[in-house]
């Protein structure tokens, strides 16, 4: 199977696609593979310069990772309509796929999603992306990346699997975090944020989506100001989408981690 990166798959049976958020890898859906597994036929993709993927000088864009999800699945010789999960900025990837490959979708979650209602780009896409790839190669020359990598991973992600992280998950955490293709990776698809946010705009005005559409907002369970605009922003986003609306708490950002069974759940409700 050639599709030009790493790709996971576990399982049997009705078709699951997980699409990570920005700096996701594969590792961070073992415990929602494990639940789902028995009942789907589920796979992981590593975007370019994450997880075991190897880097690309291209940036990203909407369409070229609704592609590749659709060059997966056809390696995999899938033809049944999948369903597909995309976390954080992964949710720009997948309802790109739902509404440029209608036919192949079954059901789409929008797990604590970015959201794009109102897209704006000021800097030039093509100068972030420059900047951000020479700010990140100057950090791994000095040793920044090696030193730091996995401490700012546990800075920025703070769920934990209810049964505690694996040792193969810690010792992936520490070699992968420390890669100079993955923070460079991960800075270029941060800089390219408002071009993919006006490009998946652009497919809303001339494309729909004809499969469910779930968006999921993860809540901590705190009563906190910032946590209830959360919320509210997010069942806005499934209004504007014309989505049902779930929440999944008590979940911080990364929710497939901290709630692996509301997760698969929300998957084989779609998938049945």
């Amino acid at each position: 199977m050639v599709v030009g990166v790493h790709v996971v798959v576990d399982g049997d049976g009705p078709p699951a696609v997980l699409y990570g958020g920005l700096g996701g890898n594969w590792f961070d859906w073992d415990e929602v593979v494990r639940l789902l597994s028995g009942t789907c036929l589920v796979v992981r993709i590593d975007r370019p310069g994450y997880g075991l993927s190897p880097p690309s000088g291209d940036r990203p864009s909407a369409r070229g990772e609704a592609d590749r999800i659709a060059g997966v699945l056809d390696a995999l010789r899938v033809t049944t309509p999948a369903v597909l999960v995309g976390h954080s900025l992964g949710g720009i990837y997948v309802e790109a796929f739902a509404r440029l490959y209608p036919e192949r979708t079954g059901g789409v979650i929008l797990l604590d999603a970015t959201v794009t209602t109102r897209p704006h780009r000021v800097i030039p896409t093509r100068w972030r992306v420059t900047a951000g790839r020479r700010v990140a190669r100057a950090a791994s020359a000095v040793g920044l990346q090696k030193l730091l990598g996995p401490m700012v991973r546990r800075i920025l992600n703070h769920s934990t699997p209810p049964d505690g992280f694996a040792p193969d998950t810690r010792q992936w955490v520490e070699r992968i975090y420390r890669e100079p293709a993955y923070l460079e990776s991960s800075i270029v698809e941060n800089a390219s944020y408002p071009a993919l946010a006006q490009e998946l705009a652009a497919l809303r005005e001339t494309t729909t989506i004809t499969a469910p559409v779930v968006v999921a907002a993860a809540h901590t369970g705190r009563r906190t100001p910032w946590g209830s605009a959360w919320i509210r922003t997010q069942r806005q986003f499934a209004q504007f989408l014309g989505a049902a609306f779930r929440v999944v708490r008590p979940a911080h950002h990364h929710a497939m981690i901290d709630q692996p069974g509301q997760i698969a759940a929300l998957v084989r409700e779609l998938a049945s």
